[in-house]
């Protein structure tokens, strides 16, 4: 962070934007808006992901070697106890953390963390573990194209059949699983009206795809054991007559895709995450029909979104939850994850803090993923432990290792003396993108024994209790627990 007499803000209308679309507002991300001359037009540079540098994002998994390792070579060191499937989940836990912090390519990374708990698999999971990481890389890589792509690879990825027991759904013995939870939780939803034929059709449609469990872990398709004849789920039929059947599937899916319904329901998840826990008619209704209209293309849906009223009504409406709380402290603070490699490093203290606030990354243990209204999150026991993170991090009095940590002279006014109030103003602005309240000034001061009147005469007065006391104080502001 350069040294400055006034941190560089945003305006509120970009803040907003900016808040809802990353983890955490910092001075890469601002200068990259300031670059791109609005945050709205900053949103469609970030849609175009493939096309933005992200040296630091790149490099994050490369601390993380196992997380590449292939299904059979997974299930190996599991049996050895080399690398257990804990190991792996735990691996790919502090590996999202970690790009959370360090990517430039923020609205990707969101829209990862928005499907991913849609299509929610749980770390570790004995079933999945070999394929995990190769799941959360096809949800990264389809997070900005269209729904109809993205169902299609979730459903039908070696980790999703695993978990779900698609790898078991047979002809001879239909395990109704994921053909119930594609229905329910991925697309059209219970108020469809599917009834239990529709979910007995589901599964049928999906059998054939195998995954060779508890041994390689070899993921194929066995046309013996797909289910052959018509298939009808709600005003879906197909003749399904070839033992390859995934014409059909495909044909399926793509229909549920488009399916009214499921427009429906992706427009209210998406207002719910990016505006109110409480969206209205108007704005659901108008990103679904830009989902349908453009064929379900997850860019024209977001656009809608942006475009509505309610989105710029919404500012600092939504409460972070334990895990976006933690990220966004360490981004604005300047912390930067560098290594994963001992049990001390920064990202695995992320996860811990989240954890000890009681949400732990992919630590949520049905297949409906962690609830994403605010309420939830704002129990006082949730709030007073999330402040004693913030100082923890601004501090970084866990004693992080493998963490960048930005000089303190460089974080602070490079013109003295200052007073204390000023200080507490400048770190506001830097830390939350405005000023600082009376009420807070007061209460740093109070805490610090001092009159906010008392002069710093340089960057070396102000010690490292001080400094850690005032961001701390800064980030506990209801604002900074509000995106």
């Amino acid at each position: 962070m350069s040294a400055s007499t006034t941190p560089k803000v945003l305006s509120t209308p970009n803040q907003h934007i900016a808040s809802r679309f990353s983890f955490g507002v910092n001075e890469y991300l601002i200068s990259d808006i300031g670059s791109s001359r609005s945050a709205t037009k900053w949103l469609e540079r970030q849609f175009a992901w493939s096309k933005l540098g992200d040296t630091k994002g790149d490099a994050v998994i490369n601390w993380f070697p196992h997380l590449r390792d292939q299904p059979a070579k997974a299930w190996t060191n599991h049996q050895n106890e080399d690398h257990t499937a804990y190991a792996y989940g735990r691996d790919l836990c502090a590996y999202t953390l970690a790009m959370k912090v360090a990517t430039r390519r923020q609205v990707r990374e969101v829209m990862a963390d928005v499907w991913s708990n849609l299509f929610y698999i749980p770390m570790g999971e004995g079933r999945s573990f070999p394929w995990r990481y190769s799941f959360d890389a096809m949800i990264r890589s389809r997070s900005l194209g269209s729904f109809r792509s993205l169902l299609r690879g979730a459903v039908l990825h070696p980790a999703m059949s695993g978990w779900l027991n698609n790898s078991s759904n047979t002809k001879y013995g239909i395990n109704e699983n994921l053909g119930r939870e594609l229905l329910e939780l991925f697309t059209v939803g219970r108020p469809a009206g599917y009834d239990e034929d529709d979910v007995k059709n589901s599964a049928r449609i999906l059998t054939g795809f195998r995954v060779k469990m508890f041994d390689s872990f070899a993921a194929s398709y066995d046309p013996e054991l797909h289910y052959v004849g018509r298939i009808r789920v709600l005003g879906f039929s197909h003749a399904n007559s070839s033992k390859d059947g995934r014409t059909a599937v495909n044909a399926y899916l793509d229909y549920l895709a488009r399916h009214p319904a499921t427009a429906t329901r992706i427009a209210r998840r998406l207002c719910v995450r990016f505006v109110s826990d409480t969206p209205s008619s108007s704005i659901v209704s108008a990103v679904a029909k830009a989902y349908r209209a453009s064929d379900t293309d997850i860019k024209a849906t977001l656009r809608a979104l942006v475009r509505h009223p309610d989105f710029q009504a919404s500012k600092r409406k939504k409460v972070r939850t334990p895990i976006e709380d933690v990220v966004n402290a360490a981004r604005v603070l300047g912390l930067r994850p560098t290594g994963c490699s001992t049990e001390r490093s920064f990202p695995l203290h992320l996860l811990w803090m989240a954890e000890g606030v009681g949400q732990s990354q992919f630590g949520w243990p049905r297949p409906d993923g962690f609830p994403e209204t605010s309420a939830i999150w704002a129990s006082p026991a949730r709030v007073l432990r999330s402040w004693n993170n913030h100082y923890d991090l601004a501090g970084n009095w866990w004693r992080s290792a493998e963490v960048y940590l930005p000089a303190r002279k460089d974080q602070l006014p490079s013109a003295w003396p200052r007073a204390l109030g000023q200080l507490v103003e400048h770190q506001a602005r830097m830390l939350l993108g405005r000023g600082a309240p009376s009420d807070l000034q007061s209460a740093v001061a109070s805490a610090l024994n001092l009159p906010l009147a008392y002069e710093f005469n340089s960057a070396a007065e102000v010690t490292e209790w001080t400094w850690a006391l005032i961001r701390g104080a800064v980030l506990n502001l209801p604002e900074g627990m509000l995106r």
